[in-house]
């Protein structure tokens, strides 16, 4: 047993580099950003690859009793900390290649997969969010993985007696220290991306009514502009609202407020799900219409004047009336959104001058003419 003893540190210490490896990647791709389906297929075929990589070179065990890696360790931790969807991706990696590889011990080494994942998913669903430090969810993680010895009940009594106590030991030891190192170090990044990501989210929007600020506008823009599959042109609608230094000045800065925050709702309930909606401070908002045609995008913008003009807004019992005036430019190809909103804001001028509450919506300029005026 000396020699399987020195084949399982080889192993643990082989095993831990692998998860060093594994960490580094999924802090690089969660670091990355995407869509979520992305990253969990991702990060399932990681956690796969991790798992075909650790069962290509197992420890044999004495009298051809099957093979023993950390198969166990990868499916667990993948469920508990990623998720069922990347966990079960991993497992059914390990069930298909351990089918592949045959021999002894096929059963009980599926039976053991099997048993992690769903002590995974308990540990996932009742000790994640618990109240407790970091290390203690570490170490019940680490213990329900041990789980896997469950493995034991389909092998032979004569080969259990044997085996069980050398290797029942090293399961629990790998599996705490593993769950240990990929919980502690995943966590802790996970931690540093989310406050990370909330400070830059933070840092985009307006506190206010929730919509993205004047910087928020310039990163979204140019996101968009550079996705692909855009047929159409693109519109920029600039607004404010009619009269609204008077109702401040009448009825306080918390009406003012209100009022805003009840326009911005009005209108983000007539926008599409892909539309930009920006305060760029004050009174002053800009909603970008990306891939759209002109006659729609002059539909969405009328609209948009006719749900606040049309919607009341009362004040301790007075019901105010609301207005708001529109520019609006549309554009076929992309254009700077700094050229577009000098344009839109000549257009909002003009329905200002046409008494308030009015659309003043241009299209077919061409990118040449709104540098021209611009300057």
């Amino acid at each position: 047993m000396s020699l399987i003893f020195k084949e399982m540190l080889m192993s643990f210490v082989d095993s831990m580099a692998l998860l060093m490896a594994l960490i580094f990647a999924v802090s690089l791709l969660q670091r990355k950003g995407g869509d979520a389906l992305h990253n969990t297929t991702f990060m399932g075929l990681l956690f796969s690859f991790a798992l075909v990589m650790s069962m290509s070179d197992p420890i044999h065990l004495p009298n051809d009793a099957g093979i023993f890696d950390m198969r166990a360790l990868l499916v667990g931790t993948a469920t508990a900390i990623l998720g069922p969807v990347v966990g079960a991706m991993t497992l059914v990696t390990g069930v298909t290649y351990r089918m592949y590889i045959g021999g002894a011990g096929v059963a009980p080494g599926i039976l053991g997969m099997c048993a992690v994942f769903v002590s995974g998913w308990i540990w996932r669903r009742f000790v994640k969010d618990l109240d407790i430090a970091k290390i203690r969810k570490s170490i019940i993680l680490g213990l329900l993985l041990s789980s896997q010895a469950a493995a034991f009940l389909l092998t032979p009594p004569a080969v259990t007696q044997v085996l069980f106590p050398s290797l029942f030991p090293y399961m629990l030891v790998s599996s705490l220290a593993g769950a240990v190192l990929i919980h502690s170090l995943l966590t802790g990044e996970f931690t540093y991306i989310s406050e990370a990501q909330a400070s830059l989210i933070h840092a985009n929007t307006d506190h206010l009514t929730g919509l993205l600020n004047r910087r928020g506008l310039d990163l979204a823009y140019d996101q968009m502009t550079q996705r692909e599959g855009r047929r159409a042109g693109q519109a920029l609608l600039y607004f404010d609202v009619d009269r609204f230094k008077t109702t401040n000045d009448t009825y306080g800065h918390a009406v003012g407020d209100d009022l805003l925050k009840h326009i911005v709702s009005m209108i983000s309930r007539n926008l599409r799900m892909d539309d930009i909606f920006v305060r760029l401070g004050g009174d002053e908002f800009v909603v970008i219409l990306p891939d759209i045609d002109a006659p729609e995008a002059e539909k969405i913008a009328e609209r948009c004047r006719e749900v606040v003009s049309a919607a009341n807004f009362d004040v301790a019992g007075h019901i105010l009336p609301v207005s708001i005036s529109v520019g609006a430019v549309w554009m076929r190809a992309p254009t700077e959104v700094d050229k577009m909103l000098d344009a839109a804001d000549r257009a909002l001028y003009q329905a200002k001058a046409k008494g308030r509450n009015a659309v003043v919506f241009l299209s077919g300029l061409r990118r040449v003419d709104l540098i021209h005026k611009a300057a």
